[in-house]
């Protein structure tokens, strides 16, 4: 199971980098300030894209 785990955690980081990387840049250019919501877009990318990614077969 672990072995899986960490299959699937590999698939989502190279499928998704690019997104996760928007997303970290957007909360990290809001900081102090950050507030609920303020990079939703970049965020629903993200599930997004993690999403698909478990929905695809190896």
């Amino acid at each position: 199971m672990e072995k899986n785990t960490s299959s699937v955690l590999k698939r989502i980081l190279v499928n998704c980098a690019s997104q996760a990387k928007a997303y970290g840049s957007c909360v990290a250019a809001k900081v102090p300030d950050i507030e609920r919501d303020m990079c939703v877009t970049e965020f629903l990318a993200l599930k997004s894209c993690m999403q698909n990614t478990l929905k695809k077969k190896v």
